[in-house]
This record gives C-alpha cells, sequence and structure tokens, in this order.
C-alpha cells in the first residue's frame, strides 16, 4: 500500500501541524523556568496560566481549578491515591473495566487494607449509574467512572453518575478518567465531577502533559514532592513546550469540533464491517452509547496479533487493546466484558481522528476482511 493508514489514535496521536509555530514561540521566548522571579519567566509563567483556563473553558468548569502533571496515569494515581480525606474505615468505589493506571491505583489501595468494590460494566463496557450508586455507602469517599471507555469507546453518563453518587453520600468524591473523552464529549454540567483527568497526547499535542481538573473543596494532597511547583500540588519544573502545545491543541478542537465528522467515519466503518463474514462488534453500536473514535471488534476463529502484523505489513495501524496494558490486561479486559475465549482472541481496536478519511477506513475495512478470509484457512480446522 502506497500510504500508510494510522487507526491507533486511541493509544496516541500524530501532533496537529501547527504545533511547530508553538515550538518555534517556545524556543525563542517561552522556555524560562516559570518559578524564577525575572520578567522572562513570569511572562512564561502567565502563558501557563493561561493554557490552564483555556483547557478548564473546554472542560466546562464550575469552581474548577486546574494543575499540570506528565501524563494522564500520574493524574489518575495523583487523584486516586491522594486525593481522598483519610478515615478509619476507608470505602472505594470503581468501574470494572476502567483503564490499568486507575484499576491498579485501586488495587494498591486494596491491598493497603481499604475497602474497593469493582461495579461490573455490560458486555459493551457500559457502567450503570445505578449500579454505581448501589455501591455507595457510608464509608465511600471516593468514586472514580471512566467518561470514554478506552477499549470499547463505550460512553458513560459521568454527569448522572456523579449526581446519583452525591445524593447517596454527598460527602463522597467523584473522579473521571477523561483521557479518551476530553474535546470529542461534551459535558453540560460538571457541579458534582470533583476530579476529571486529561492527557495531552490523545488529543494532537505532544507527548509528556497530563492535567487534573479539581474542585477547591476537594482534599488533594501533592503525590510528587520538592519545589512545590503548580500551585504546591505537583513538584518539579513544569513542561512549558508539552503545556503549550495542549492547550494549542485543546483551542483547536473548540474552534474546529469534529465529534460529527467522526460519527459519520465511525458509520461507514461499521458498514463496512457488518460485510466480514464472523465478526463481532464488541463496541456500543447506539451512537449515543459510544464516543465515536473508538470500534473493538472481534475477528472470529482469527488471532487480533496475527491479523495486527499482517495489516501492518500492508501499512494500516491497527492495535489488540491498550497500548499502556499488556497481555494480561487484554485478558482483564476480556474478562470485565464477558467475552468467549474465541471473542477475546480475535479482538482488535480501531481508533480514528478527524484526520481520517472514509477511503481510508472502506481500505481498512476491506484489508481486515482479506486478510481475516486468509487466515481462517489456516487457523479454522
Amino acid at each position: 500500500m502506497e500510504q500508510e493508514i494510522y487507526l491507533d489514535n486511541a493509544a496516541t496521536t500524530k501532533p496537529l501541524e501547527q504545533l511547530k509555530d508553538v515550538y518555534a514561540e517556545y524556543a525563542a521566548e517561552m522556555w524560562q523556568n516559570p518559578s524564577a522571579l525575572y520578567a522572562g519567566a513570569t511572562r512564561t509563567q502567565k502563558k501557563i496560566d493561561e493554557a490552564k483556563e483555556t483547557l478548564l473553558r473546554a472542560f466546562g468548569a464550575q469552581e474548577h481549578k486546574c494543575f499540570f502533571t506528565s501524563c494522564g496515569s500520574e493524574s489518575a494515581n495523583t487523584v486516586i491515591l491522594r486525593g481522598a480525606k483519610q478515615k478509619k474505615a476507608m470505602h472505594y468505589v470503581c468501574g470494572g473495566a476502567e483503564h490499568p493506571c486507575v484499576e491498579e491505583s485501586f488495587k494498591l489501595l486494596q491491598s493497603a487494607g481499604c475497602e474497593v468494590t469493582f461495579v461490573p460494566t455490560d458486555k459493551n463496557g457500559v457502567t450503570a449509574p445505578e449500579a454505581v450508586a448501589d455501591a455507595v455507602n457510608e464509608n465511600t469517599v471516593l468514586v472514580s467512572i471512566m467518561h470514554v471507555n478506552n477499549e470499547t469507546g463505550a460512553k458513560n453518563d459521568v454527569e448522572r453518575i456523579a449526581s446519583l453518587v452525591k445524593a447517596k453520600n454527598p460527602n463522597a468524591l467523584f473522579h473521571s478518567d477523561g483521557v479518551q473523552a476530553f474535546c470529542r464529549e461534551r459535558l453540560q454540567n460538571t457541579s458534582s465531577i470533583d476530579y476529571y483527568t486529561v492527557s495531552a497526547h490523545k488529543l494532537h499535542a505532544h507527548k509528556g502533559t497530563g492535567a487534573v481538573f479539581y474542585k477547591e473543596h476537594t482534599p488533594l494532597k501533592p503525590y510528587i514532592l520538592g519545589g512545590g511547583q503548580e500551585s504546591g500540588l505537583r513538584s518539579g519544573t513544569q513542561n512549558n513546550l508539552g503545556i503549550f502545545s495542549f492547550a494549542a491543541a485543546v483551542e483547536y478542537f473548540e474552534n474546529n469540533p469534529a465529534e460529527e465528522k467522526i460519527q459519520e467515519i465511525r458509520r461507514v466503518f461499521l458498514n463496512e464491517c457488518s460485510k466480514i463474514p464472523d465478526t463481532v462488534i464488541l463496541s456500543p453500536q447506539e451512537e449515543e452509547r459510544s464516543c465515536g473514535h473508538i470500534i473493538s471488534i472481534s475477528v472470529l476463529g482469527v488471532n487480533g496479533e496475527t491479523l495486527l502484523h499482517t495489516l501492518e505489513a500492508q501499512g494500516i495501524y491497527i492495535s489488540t487493546g491498550s497500548a499502556c496494558s499488556s497481555k494480561k490486561g487484554k485478558s482483564r479486559i476480556a474478562a470485565a466484558l464477558g467475552l468467549t475465549p474465541e471473542e477475546a482472541a480475535g479482538a482488535v481496536r480501531i481508533s480514528f481522528s478527524p484526520f481520517t478519511t472514509k477511503e481510508e477506513v472502506r481500505a481498512a475495512a476491506d484489508a481486515i476482511a482479506k486478510n481475516a478470509a486468509l487466515l481462517r484457512r489456516f487457523t479454522r480446522k
């Protein structure tokens, strides 16, 4: 194939072309340490503060503040491990198919003697709001439910879930992993969301920057100690370039919303997938239950990793699931979604960007169909 087709945007995204201008400004004028006291450093800090305001507006902040981290995983770890008020009996609630950075943080708390309830999802990765509320009790200090599932694209109604959590226990705090949702799924009312964590490189910005949106009343304490940067919540010299590129990407997608375009790409791909024999759609098929840029399918009778490499040889790039996860992680998600062994073995994830074309997804679906037919000749008896 003459041109490569990149369909692994849930793992990472290609930086926007206009970020070259952001780098040029950074290298010329905004490279100074923002913690210093001279004029150049003060200008740099002001631009960082402006970047925070850009992100908070895109989130729909209501009495929220923002601090920057190195990535989405650090952001989630900080909130889960340092964001709840310490008391004698501590109970946590976590979604059943969360990203490993969330699940492993709760398992660490569990190993330290805390009680953690994992709420199962449906077969597509959607968490029922009522099931979360039922898991909350008087000792619940923190609830964490992802906004968009990184494996299936399943969309959770985090506004309603947060509201039900507060109704059940007003003292419980609510966190949502928004890494796959930020600037893709708009929130109308963030008032019940205490913490929301995001990542730059999933939004066509540079790697190495994440952020936490938090409410002032939260008992959040720093996870990384040192010089007290980021209002004392995240020590370490800030990544100026990463922060500026994050804000520039957010501003771009605020001015150029792509949700409808991506949904149309999704429709085209699903239509093409319907023509591939023995293929199961693992993502929610209803648009209101799914974020448009992620689709998981299972090509029955084919090993997903083998299919990935045959497509790779043709210049088409997909994945078998989260790039942050291992084969153990794939088994974890398969169990969480209740997949059969054959469905789990054939599972692959395809994820789009606003720059993906209909021609690309048609070509990818056609290649999946042809490679699946060939591979089945060798794997099925």
